[in-house]
């Protein structure tokens, strides 16, 4: 079917067809007409452009994803059904001074450096301030992502600390996308009409829109990010805890020179990677579990070796 899916403020998901735009029907109601056994209805959709109607909050989106909630579960990774039941939790008022939830998307390219091998005994803050060697090459960056919003400021704010804090915000889609360069490239000129300046960055708009999985992944991958609310709760905890024992003084001024930015000196202090450690052997651990049980299984052929990715015959660059 073509047409729009569309969040409304009543916590009801919608959809509307682009050959009636005068009516929206329940995407529910919908599929116990066509199909209300198929447990993958909500796939037939999920590229489908999507509105969100002025008023919606966080919460009225949850509770219009909760008849698909497993299905969300899955695709995403994240305990859906956890963050409906939490939002449906009385909250004390918030102490927040975030007004809105944006969902934006950007683009950023920048100049690619030369990324070298960490020496065997060199130190993560030596290897960190090495001087960085440019490429010919470009980083391109593309994202869909969810922040809070305060009128006037221009700073994004994370959702994922406190799901009470948010909840009852109201959620916008911007329909302009952005790309953003950095002054020094020059890749973007600044007498060109449409291009902007603000800080070190030169950036252009232009229209955009947002599918159902774009959307889903912007406030529950890139916003709310943790699997589940508690996860955000004791993780927000401890980073608290570890920047009191820190001390952490946050230096605002950078330094300029012959107008080139100054190079930042990176420190690292003890145990700031031991989180990320702890991941990586549980990872390992987890994958080595599950690859001798597969060989254990002996049914499909296990590739040992380098995989060989195919490459085209020639440059796709004119």
């Amino acid at each position: 079917m073509e047409g729009q899916l569309i969040f409304c403020s009543d916590a009801i998901l919608r959809f509307r067809s682009d050959y009636d735009e005068t009516t929206a029907l329940p995407l529910l109601s919908i599929q116990k007409t066509l199909s209300e056994s198929d447990p993958f209805f909500l796939l037939r959709f999920f590229r489908h452009a999507v509105i969100v109607e002025e008023g919606t909050t966080l919460a009225n989106i949850f509770f219009a994803i909760e008849p698909w909630k497993d299905l969300l579960t899955a695709y995403l990774d994240r305990d859906i059904a956890a963050y409906i039941d939490e939002v449906r939790k009385p909250s004390k008022p918030t102490s927040w001074d975030l007004e809105w939830i944006g969902i934006e998307r950007r683009s950023s390219v920048y100049r690619a450096y030369q990324h070298q091998q960490r020496g065997e005994d060199e130190d993560f803050t030596a290897w960190f301030n090495r001087e960085r060697i440019a490429t010919d090459e470009f980083e391109i960056e593309n994202s869909c992502d969810a922040a809070g919003f305060i009128k006037g400021d221009s700073q994004r704010w994370s959702l994922s600390e406190n799901i009470h804090e948010i909840k009852n915000l109201p959620v916008i889609l911007y329909n302009k996308q952005t790309l953003m360069t950095p002054q020094k490239d020059e890749l973007l000129r600044e007498s060109t009409s449409g291009v902007r300046s603000a800080d070190r960055s030169r950036f252009i708009y232009g229209e955009t829109s947002f599918s159902f999985c774009e959307v889903m992944e912007a406030i529950f991958i890139s916003g709310l990010f943790f699997y589940t609310p508690g996860d955000a709760t004791s993780s927000f905890e401890e980073i608290k805890d570890r920047l009191d024992e820190l001390n952490v003084v946050e230096e605002a001024e950078a330094d300029l020179a012959d107008g080139e930015e100054k190079p930042l000196k990176v420190e690292i202090a003890e145990g700031a990677f031991d989180s990320l450690t702890s991941h990586m052997e549980s990872e390992t651990a987890s994958w080595q579990l599950l690859k001798k049980s597969c060989q254990a299984e002996n049914v499909l052929p296990v590739r040992i070796g380098v995989i060989t990715p195919a490459a085209p015959p020639e440059p796709f660059w004119p």
